[in-house]
């Protein structure tokens, strides 16, 4: 009986646990106050949550206009992202969410549930998407691009980590 009851408790799955990861990236965009310095992705029953921290967010900025884009990967069995969602560095300016294939859009701005809330005093952008938008996945990887256009002929890009690289695939729980 005693064996009995150790298998029963060995062979029990521990609870799943959502995922999240933070990942560093080296100061490699010193002619943009939007360096990307890190990024915190939190995979979990509710919304996606991916918080971009950059070196010098700021609400109105002489330095000209910059942008940001989180792409999702939803799917391990096709190649690239599969969601965009892009948005302004800079107060009042805009975001939109758009299927991807091959990293370019494919679709018109989704209407999920997403939001992008800029935190100048913090030099954070948080970006959010609800399960709606996500789909039926229960994992997820992201890549990250800031550009800025100060001097639109040599745009500033700064990916997170190597061009068109992913985060290790985090899973849901």
């Amino acid at each position: 009986m005693g064996a009995l009851a150790a298998t029963l408790v060995l062979g029990t799955a521990a609870p799943a646990v959502a995922e999240s990861g933070s990942y560093r990236d080296p100061a490699d965009a010193a002619a943009s106050l939007n360096d990307v310095r890190r990024v915190d992705v939190a995979h979990q029953q509710g919304p996606l949550r991916v918080r971009v921290r950059v070196s010098d967010l700021r609400a109105i900025s002489d330095a000209g206009p910059a942008s940001l884009a989180l792409w999702v990967d939803t799917d391990r069995t096709t190649r690239g992202p599969d969601l965009r969602l892009a948005t302004g560095l800079q107060s009042g300016t805009d975001y939109q969410l758009v299927r991807t294939v091959g990293w370019k859009a494919t679709s018109k701005p989704l209407t999920c549930a997403h939001s992008v809330r800029l935190r100048p005093g913090k030099d954070v952008a948080v970006l959010r998407l609800s399960r709606a938008c996500l789909g039926d996945t229960d994992a997820v990887r992201v890549a990250v691009l800031m550009v800025d256009e100060y001097d639109a002929s040599h745009p500033v890009r700064d990916w997170l980590g190597a061009r068109r690289s992913f985060t290790p695939w985090l899973d849901r729980g």
